[in-house]
């Protein structure tokens, strides 16, 4: 449900501060899962399901978001189950628990507050009409890269190196495939390489009809994906650092903004940069990339247009499908 008064602003954050071996790639998100659940089943269960992400109380929230990863990566997890507590998936022979947002091993448990939270999000599947922002959400905003660089988030990697097969450089590094996307070459994780060809083909046909299309992949300046490194003004892993992230930057901006921090280093009122003076890509690419499972960053507080990360479980908490390959 998506009231009114949400879809007038940006999506906000539910966390802040601001924010298988993968031999042939996932199977589909949405997959069956095995779950063990003291409600499974039961008609307060499916109440839970029908709610947004905002009106859930922190253990609905637990199991929603943990049954997403499980929906989202089912050859790597082989289950979820409420344990110990908490909701945890068991994910190649380790549980993680959700520890308040977490995503924590359970060798991690007792040190749970050294850990910022991890970036799950409201995602809706249109973008809000625009509305800058005002009062206190402001003052969030312009505070928001002076926050991150004095107390810059620590999240921990473990969840996702293990997803992801990827705990350094070079672990990293040999699960890269080269392909040719929007006609360009890209390094990217094995895993999501089938997606990708999914969205070229869907982008691909959209434009037969879509005049904006054309011109859009014809002004690609630089397409990358893998890039090992922590997100900017954070001592937390980027998704680009498992290349399972996607930048894409037009040869010209023409004048437009397309990353918040570039933006908020000119201007400290950056977070009232309208739509209409930010980088888009045509709805249909977006729309493509959302399809197989990419959040798109261009609909985040933190406006970051270029950007595509695969994220289906923000899909499947966000009660949005995410196609079959």
């Amino acid at each position: 449900m998506i009231y009114k008064l949400l879809r007038l602003v940006l999506p906000v954050l539910l966390f802040l501060p601001f924010p298988a071996a993968c031999s042939g790639g996932f199977q589909a998100a949405g997959a069956p899962l095995q779950t063990e659940s003291p409600a499974a089943g039961d008609s307060a269960a499916r109440a839970v399901e029908n709610r947004s992400l905002r009106e859930l109380n922190p253990q609905e929230r637990a199991e929603r978001m943990m049954k997403a990863f499980a929906g989202g990566y089912p050859d790597a997890i082989e289950k979820v189950e409420f344990r110990n507590d908490d909701w945890a998936v068991l994910m190649k022979g380790r549980w993680f628990y959700y520890a308040d947002g977490r995503l924590l091993p359970e060798e991690l448990l007792d040190q749970k507050d050294q850990f910022a939270r991890q970036s799950f999000y409201n995602y809706f599947p249109d973008l809000p009409e625009w509305k800058a922002p005002e009062g206190e959400t402001a003052e969030r905003l312009k505070n928001a890269l002076g926050n991150r660089r004095a107390n810059p988030p620590k999240r921990s990697p473990a969840f996702f190196d293990t997803l992801w097969d990827a705990n350094s450089r070079g672990t990293s590094y040999e699960n890269l495939v080269q392909i040719r996307f929007l006609d360009r070459a890209v390094l990217v994780h094995r895993g999501i390489a089938e997606r990708l060809g999914k969205i070229e083909a869907r982008i691909r046909e959209a434009a037969k009809t879509d005049p904006s299309i054309q011109p859009f992949i014809d002004n690609i300046g630089s397409l990358g994906a893998w890039n090992w490194r922590n997100v900017a003004a954070t001592v937390s892993r980027s998704f680009h650092s498992y290349a399972t992230a996607v930048d894409i930057l037009p040869k010209s901006m023409n004048g437009l903004q397309t990353y918040w921090q570039w933006t908020a280093d000119n201007n400290p009122e950056w977070y009232t940069v309208p739509y209409s003076r930010r980088f888009h890509p045509p709805e249909a690419v977006v729309k493509a990339f959302e399809a197989y499972g990419f959040c798109w960053g261009g609909k985040w507080p933190l406006f970051d247009t270029m950007h595509f990360e695969y994220r289906p479980e923000i899909m499947l908490m966000n009660g949005m499908p995410v196609e079959d390959l």
